[in-house]
């Protein structure tokens, strides 16, 4: 009689602990609010960038002397369709012998926002296309156009 006892008493003690414990995540759950969307007019640079690159478009950051047009006729853009927001941006190479250095200046207008033109360079390699960004951000409902223009292209010693 003492160990069915017991024995009950053990598995009414870890059901009662398990309740409890899945309560204290539900209450934890609900804890976590997620925060808003800011409004267009408040994003930060490092916010803006973000918004319009994913981990394989971000490229290098521009400071510095531009690597002039020597290499401009052998890059181009190339959009293709997204089902997210716009078109996928890529830079495409025609060049078969040597790496490409090239410097995006990326412009949009966003309601006041200061904010309005991002330069970034990229590195593409013979015959080859690297994504770079889309041609529009949607951001809260609404769609706002993302132009890029090359600003400069050379030959890199790189291969």
């Amino acid at each position: 009689m003492n160990k069915k006892l017991i024995i009950c008493f053990l598995v009414i003690f870890t059901a009662v602990g398990a309740c409890k414990e899945k309560s204290n995540q539900v209450d934890e759950a609900s804890k976590i609010v997620e925060e808003p969307l800011k409004d267009i007019s408040e994003l930060t640079y490092p916010e803006i960038f973000y918004l319009l690159h994913n981990e394989e478009e971000y490229g290098m950051d521009f400071h510095g002397d531009l690597f002039g047009q020597e290499a401009a006729s052998f890059v181009t853009f190339i959009t293709s369709a997204n089902p997210d927001c716009g078109e996928a941006v890529t830079i495409k190479s025609s060049n078969t012998d040597s790496t490409i250095q090239v410097a995006v200046k990326t412009t949009f207008s966003f309601p006041n926002n200061p904010v309005n033109e991002l330069v970034r360079i990229y590195k593409v390699k013979p015959e080859a296309t690297i994504p770079v960004g889309h041609n529009k951000l949607c951001y809260k409902g609404d769609e706002y156009a993302i132009n890029r223009e090359i600003v400069s292209a050379g030959f890199s010693s790189e291969q």
